[in-house]
C-alpha cells in the first residue's frame, strides 16, 4: 500500500506542476478514453458472456433432446418385453415345463413364437430376441432365438434376477460378450441387452422364461454423437457403477475413459489438464445415466468475433478523433491563456501592449478585450503622469496599479485551470465572468471616483471569485442604506480591505471560516463605512502603526497592508486630513476598519 500511495502522490505532484496544456490534454484523454475503454470492456465481456450463455443454452437443449430420445428408446424395449410377458398363450405353454410336452406341441409353440419375434425385431429395431426356456423344451432350442436356461446359470449378474430379487436387468457389451462366449457365439462387442424373466404363475418361485432383447450399441453412440456441438466435448451412457456403456466425442484426441467413477457428483472436472462442465441425467426406463462433458474454453469459442473486432475498430477511430480534437482544442485554449499571462508579465515590467483578438467571442476572448482596455487605460494614465508631472496623479496611478495585482489574476487563472481540469464549465464561466466584471469596474473608464454602488459591485465581483476559491468558507453581508448609494468614494477603496480581511484575518484561522460585514451610516457632516471581520485580528503594534498613518514594518511581505496604507493616503489627498481610515482589532476576535468620507 505504501508504494501505491507514493506513486499516487508522485503522479499528483507531476500533474499539479505541469503546464496547462498538459493538464487539459490529460483531462480530456482521461474523460474520453476511460469511458471508451470501460465501454469496450463491458461490450466485449457482454458479447462473450451472451455468446457463452447462448452456446450453453444450445448445449442444454441438445442434452435434453438426446436424453429424451434415448429414454424413449429404452422405454420401447421395455414395452416389447412386457408384451411378451403378458402373452397368455406363451405363459400357458411355458408353465408346463415340468411335465412332458410332445414334439408337435413344442413345434407349434415355436412357430407362433417365431412370428411374434419377427414382428418385434422388425418393428422395434431389435437386433435379436433370445428366449431362454426350461431344458425340457429341447425340441425348440435352436441356439439362435431359443436357448436353454442353463446357459444363464454361469452368469453372476443373473443371480439377483433368478433369486427373485429383481425382475429385469440391462446388460452392457462386456456382459454380453461373456454370455456369447458361454453360448459359443462370436462376440462383436456391439450388443446391449435387456433381460426380463417370466415366472410360473402357479409357482412364483420358478422362473419359466427369460427374454433377452439385443439392440445395437452403435445406435446409442450415433445418438450421442449427434448431441455434440462443441469441439472437445464428450457424451456417455454409464451404468450404476459409472462404468461407460457407450460413448462419443467430438475432436478429442486419445481414448475416452472407461469409467467416470472419479467424476461422480462433480459439476466441473479436470481431464488431461482441461476443465470440463459436467451434465448428468438418470434414465427413467433403464438404470443407466446420460453424462456429457463440455470444455469451458469451447463455450466462448463461438463468440461473435466479427462484431467484437468491428466495435474495437470503431473505438479506435473514435479514440483517434477524440485525441486529435483534444490536442487542437487544448492548444487553442492554452494559447489564449498564455497570451494573457505573457501580457500581464509585460505589464508587470512596465510594457503595455495589446493582445490580438481571437475572434471566438468566448469568455477568454472577453477577458482579452477587457485586458486590452485595461492596458489602453493604463497607458493613457502613464502618459498623463508623464505629461502633467503632478505628484498626486502619480500617487493615484501607483495606487491603481498596485490594486490591479498580477498575482490576483494568476491565482484566478489557476482556479480557471483547475476547474477546467475538473470539467466544471459552470465554475469556469462564473470565474471568467466575475474576473472580467472586476477589471471592467476597477478601471471605471479612467475615473478616480466611484459612486458607492459601483464600489460595492466591484466588491461583489471580487468576493464571488474568493467564494469560488474558498468554497463554503466565506460569508459577505452588506448592510448599507440605499440613500448612501449615490455618495462618492475613491475607486478601489473597499476591495483591498476585503482582501486583507480574507488573507490575513479569516484564512489565518484554524477552521478557515469567517464572515465579513460592510456597514454604512450617514452622520451629520460625514458618512461612515465599516468593514468588519471575525478573523484572527492584529497585534496592538500593527493597529497603532496603521492608525498613525505609517506603513507597517512587514509591509513588504504583506502587500495588502501596504494597499491599506495607500488607501488612507489617497483619501487624505482627495478630502483632507479629517477623512481617513481607523482600525480597531482584538487578537483572536476580529478587526473593524472604519472609513470616514465627506457626504458628497
Amino acid at each position: 500500500m505504501r508504494w501505491i500511495k507514493r506513486f499516487f502522490h508522485y503522479c499528483q505532484n507531476r500533474f499539479r506542476y505541469s503546464n496547462f496544456f498538459t493538464k487539459m490534454v490529460a483531462l480530456f484523454l482521461v474523460a474520453a478514453f476511460l469511458p471508451l475503454f470501460l465501454c469496450s470492456i463491458l461490450f466485449v465481456t457482454d458479447t462473450i458472456q451472451t455468446s457463452g450463455e447462448n452456446t450453453a443454452a444450445s448445449i442444454r437443449n441438445n442434452f435434453q433432446q438426446t436424453y429424451t430420445v434415448l429414454n424413449n428408446r429404452f422405454s420401447q424395449i421395455k414395452k416389447c418385453a412386457d408384451l411378451l410377458l403378458n402373452d397368455a398363450g406363451t405363459n400357458d405353454f411355458l408353465r408346463n415345463g415340468t411335465r412332458e410336452t410332445t414334439f408337435w406341441e413344442q413345434r407349434t409353440f415355436k412357430s407362433d413364437m417365431d412370428n411374434t419375434i419377427a414382428f418385434i425385431e422388425s418393428a422395434q429395431d431389435i437386433g435379436r430376441l433370445r428366449v431362454y426356456v426350461d431344458p425340457d423344451y429341447f425340441y425348440i432350442l435352436d441356439s439362435y432365438h431359443y436357448y436353454s436356461m442353463d446357459f444363464l446359470n454361469s452368469q453372476p449378474w443373473l443371480v439377483p434376477v433368478r433369486s427373485s430379487q429383481g425382475r429385469s436387468i440391462w446388460l452392457s457389451s462386456r456382459e454380453n460378450d461373456l454370455l456369447d462366449q458361454a453360448q459359443n457365439v462370436l462376440t462383436n462387442h456391439n450388443t446391449l441387452s435387456y433381460l426380463v424373466k417370466g415366472v410360473d404363475l402357479t409357482n412364483m418361485q420358478r422362473t419359466a422364461v427369460v427374454y433377452q432383447l439385443d439392440f445395437s450399441k452403435s445406435e446409442l453412440e450415433q445418438q450421442l454423437q449427434s448431441s455434440l456441438v462443441l469441439n472437445g466435448s464428450c457424451a456417455f451412457v454409464v451404468d450404476q457403477d459409472d462404468q461407460v456403456i457407450a460413448s462419443a466425442a467430438l475432436g478429442v484426441a486419445g481414448e475416452l475413459p472407461e469409467s467416470l467413477a472419479d467424476y461422480t457428483g462433480q459439476e466441473r472436472v479436470t481431464i488431461g489438464g482441461a476443465l470440463y462442465r459436467v451434465s448428468r441425467a438418470d434414465f427413467d426406463a433403464a438404470p443407466w445415466s446420460f453424462v456429457s462433458l463440455v470444455p469451458d474454453e469451447s463455450l466462448f469459442s463461438y463468440s461473435d468475433l466479427d462484431q467484437v473486432l468491428f466495435f474495437i475498430l470503431l473505438a479506435f477511430i473514435a479514440g483517434t478523433i477524440i485525441f486529435t480534437s483534444t490536442l487542437r482544442f487544448s492548444r487553442r485554449v492554452t494559447q489564449k491563456i498564455r497570451s494573457v499571462v505573457d501580457g500581464m508579465e509585460a505589464v508587470r515590467h512596465g510594457e503595455f501592449r495589446n493582445l490580438p483578438a481571437t475572434g471566438t467571442h468566448d469568455e477568454i476572448d472577453e477577458l482579452v478585450d477587457h485586458y486590452n482596455y485595461m492596458v489602453d487605460e493604463l497607458e493613457l494614465l502613464v502618459e498623463a503622469k508623464y505629461l502633467s508631472g503632478v505628484e498626486l496623479k502619480a500617487a493615484q496611478l501607483r495606487a491603481l496599479q498596485s490594486q490591479i495585482n498580477p498575482h490576483f489574476l494568476y491565482n484566478t487563472l489557476e482556479m480557471i485551470n483547475s476547474y477546467a481540469f475538473l470539467e466544471n464549465p459552470q465554475k469556469v464561466e462564473q470565474l471568467v465572468s466575475a474576473l472580467s466584471r472586476f477589471y471592467k469596474l476597477s478601471l471605471n473608464h479612467g475615473k478616480d471616483i466611484y459612486q458607492l454602488w459601483q464600489e460595492l459591485k466591484l466588491v461583489e465581483a471580487y468576493f464571488q471569485i474568493q467564494e469560488i476559491r474558498y468554497p463554503g468558507c466565506l460569508t459577505l453581508q452588506i448592510d448599507v442604506p440605499s440613500a448612501m448609494m449615490q455618495y462618492a468614494i475613491p475607486n478601489i477603496t473597499l476591495q483591498p480591505l476585503i482582501e486583507n480581511s480574507i488573507s490575513h484575518g479569516i484564512m489565518s484561522k484554524e477552521d478557515k471560516h469567517g464572515r465579513i460585514t460592510i456597514l454604512g451610516r450617514v452622520l451629520e457632516n460625514a458618512i461612515q463605512l465599516q468593514v468588519i471581520d471575525d478573523g484572527v485580528g492584529m497585534s496592538p503594534e500593527a493597529v497603532a502603526q496603521l492608525n498613525a498613518g505609517k506603513v507597517p514594518e512587514d509591509a513588504e511581505t504583506t502587500g495588502s497592508r501596504y494597499g491599506i496604507y495607500n488607501i488612507n493616503e489617497r483619501i487624505q489627498n482627495f478630502y483632507g486630513g479629517a477623512y481617513h481610515l481607523y482600525f480597531e482589532s482584538v487578537p483572536g476576535q476580529g478587526t473593524v476598519v472604519t472609513i470616514t468620507l465627506p457626504p458628497n
